[in-house]
C-alpha cells in the first residue's frame, strides 16, 4: 500500500500517450492521424495544474494529435519520440528541476517499466499488460483512454489534500 506521504512528495504528473490517455487505436485518415482523447481525463489534468502540479505527455511516439491535445489543455511540457523512456525522463527531471520521486507516471505497455521503476508513484491503467504489475504501485480500475487519468489525478489530488480546494469552483 502506497503512503499518503509518498503521494504528497508529488510535484508532476507524467502521462503516456497511447493507451493511457487514448484506448491505444489510431485512425489514419488522407492527412492526418486521428485520435480520440477523453474529455474528463482532460479536465482533471487541468484540475492538477490548477492544484499546482505539473502535467505533461512522454510518448514514444510523435503526433500532431499529441501536440495538438497538449496545447489545448496548456500542458507543462511534452516529450515525443521517446523510444527510450527512461532516457526521456531523465532529460525531463533534468530540465524541470524534479527528482523521480516528485513524479507521478501511468503507463500501459512494457516500454513503460523502466519509468515506472524510477517514479514515486508508478500507475497502470486497468487494461495495461500484466508485466506492470511487478513496478505499479497501483492498477486504475478504469482502462486508458476511459477515464484512468482521471482516477488516477483525483486519488492524487485526494492524498494531497488538494481536492476541495480544486472543487470549491464548482460548489457555488
Amino acid at each position: 500500500m502506497i503512503s499518503s506521504e509518498t503521494f504528497k512528495r508529488i510535484r508532476a504528473v507524467v502521462l503516456d500517450v497511447d493507451g493511457v490517455l487514448t484506448d491505444g487505436r489510431a485512425g489514419y485518415g488522407a492527412a492526418e492521424e486521428i485520435k480520440f482523447f477523453n474529455m474528463r481525463d482532460g479536465h482533471w489534468m487541468k484540475l492538477a495544474m490548477r492544484a499546482g502540479l505539473k502535467v505533461g505527455l512522454l510518448s514514444g511516439r510523435g503526433s500532431e494529435a499529441n501536440r495538438k491535445r497538449a496545447a489545448e489543455l496548456g500542458l507543462s511540457f511534452i516529450y515525443e519520440n521517446c523510444k527510450d523512456k527512461l532516457e526521456g525522463f531523465e532529460r525531463l527531471l533534468a530540465e524541470h528541476g524534479l527528482r523521480p520521486e516528485e513524479c507521478l507516471y501511468i503507463g500501459d505497455d512494457v516500454i513503460d517499466l523502466p519509468v515506472l521503476r524510477r517514479a514515486g508513484v508508478a500507475v497502470a491503467v486497468a487494461d495495461a499488460v500484466p508485466e506492470l504489475d511487478e513496478a505499479a504501485d497501483f492498477r486504475t480500475q478504469l482502462p486508458g483512454g476511459h477515464g484512468a487519468v482521471y482516477e488516477a489525478i483525483r486519488r492524487l489530488l485526494i492524498e494531497q489534500e488538494k481536492l476541495d480546494s480544486v472543487m470549491e469552483r464548482y460548489r457555488r
